[in-house]
C-alpha cells in the first residue's frame, strides 16, 4: 500500500511535462552537468565540478555517514563497423570512487531498536573506499520518427577499508543487506558486479531496474544480491526536480542462512544550473 501511494505521487509529480523524459545519468557512466548541482533529499547530492567529472556526497542525507566521492567520465568509444549491432553505437567508460567513514553510524545503530550490535561491543574506527568501472551504451539508436531507448550500463568493482585503531569488537550483522557493508568493515574485501536498464516507459516516465551481486572475500564464500525498480520523471519549469519511487529487494547468504529484506524508496531531487542554452538528446545539455 505505501508503495502504490509513492508511484501515484510521482504520477502526480510529473503529470504535467508533455515531452518525452530524458534518461538520468546517475547509474550510468556519465555525470551530471558541468557546473550543475543536484539536490537531493536520499541519495548523494551531486555537483558537476568539470566537463565530465562530478563529486558528491550524502551527508545532507545522513550526516551520521560522512562520505565524499568522484565520478568521472574517461572516454567515449563509438563503434566504426558498417553492419551488426554495434553499428554507429557509442559507448561511455567511467569510474566511480567513493570514500564513508562508518564508525558514527554504527554507533548510532546501537541505539536503535531492535538491537543489531551489542552496546558492550567496539564498532570499527576505519574508512571504507569503493572503487567501481562502469560503461553505457544505448541499445536502441534515436531516429527521427523515435527517441532512443533502452539505456544499459553494466559495472564491477570492490569494497574494502583502512583501519584507523585495532580496537573493534564488532561481529559481523546477521542481517540480509548489513552483513557484506560490516564485513568490509572488518578488513574483509566485497567484489561486486551489476547492470542497470533504464527504458522510456511512455511520454512522462521511464523505468529504471538493476541487479548487483557482491560477494564477500574473493571466492564465493558468502554472497548477496539485490534488484531494484524505479518509476522516475521529471517535472517544473525546464525539468528542474527528478521525482523518482520504487523498492529494492536484498537477499543473500547470512552465516550459511539464506535472508531476504523489501525496502520501499522514494527521492526528489532539484537541479540548480547557471543559465546557459538547452537541448535534448542523450547526454546532451539538458541531460540529467
Amino acid at each position: 500500500m505505501k508503495l502504490r501511494l509513492l508511484v501515484i505521487l510521482v504520477l502526480v509529480a510529473v503529470s504535467g511535462v508533455k515531452a518525452q523524459a530524458p534518461f538520468q545519468s546517475r547509474p550510468t557512466a556519465y555525470t551530471v552537468d558541468n557546473k550543475t548541482f543536484e539536490f537531493a533529499f536520499f541519495a548523494p547530492t551531486r555537483y558537476g565540478f568539470c566537463k565530465n567529472t562530478e563529486v558528491f556526497s550524502s551527508v545532507l542525507a545522513d550526516w551520521k555517514l560522512p562520505n565524499i566521492g568522484i565520478k568521472r567520465l574517461w572516454f567515449t568509444k563509438e563503434a566504426k563497423r558498417d553492419d551488426g549491432f554495434f553499428r554507429s553505437r557509442r559507448i561511455y567508460f567511467g569510474t566511480l570512487h567513493n570514500l564513508d567513514y562508518p564508525k558514527m553510524f554504527f554507533e548510532s545503530v546501537q541505539d536503535k531498536k531492535p538491537k543489531l550490535i551489542a552496546d558492550t561491543c567496539v564498532v570499527p574506527n576505519v574508512l571504507t573506499m569503493k572503487n567501481e568501472a562502469r560503461a553505457t551504451i544505448l541499445l536502441k539508436n534515436k531516429t527521427s520518427c523515435d527517441a532512443g531507448n533502452f539505456l544499459l550500463t553494466v559495472r564491477a568493482g570492490v569494497k574494502n577499508s583502512f583501519k584507523l585503531s585495532k580496537d573493534a569488537t564488532m561481529p559481523p550483522i546477521n542481517k540480509a543487506l548489513w552483513y557484506r557493508e560490516s564485513v568490509v568493515c572488518l578488513d574483509t574485501i566485497v567484489w561486486f558486479v551489476g547492470a542497470d536498464l533504464d527504458i522510456h516507459f511512455n511520454d512522462r516516465l521511464n523505468i529504471l531496474v538493476d541487479a548487483d551481486f557482491y560477494s564477500v572475500d574473493w571466492g564465493v564464500k558468502a554472497w548477496s544480491g539485490e534488484n531494484k525498480v524505479f518509476l522516475y520523471g521529471y517535472c517544473g519549469q525546464n525539468r528542474k526536480i527528478l521525482a523518482q519511487a520504487g523498492f529494492k529487494v536484498a537477499y543473500g547468504t547470512v552465516f550459511g542462512e539464506f535472508k531476504t529484506l523489501i525496502l520501499p524508496m522514494i527521492d526528489i531531487s532539484y537541479f540548480f544550473a547557471p543559465r546557459k542554452s538547452r537541448e535534448q538528446g542523450l547526454f546532451g545539455k539538458k541531460m540529467y
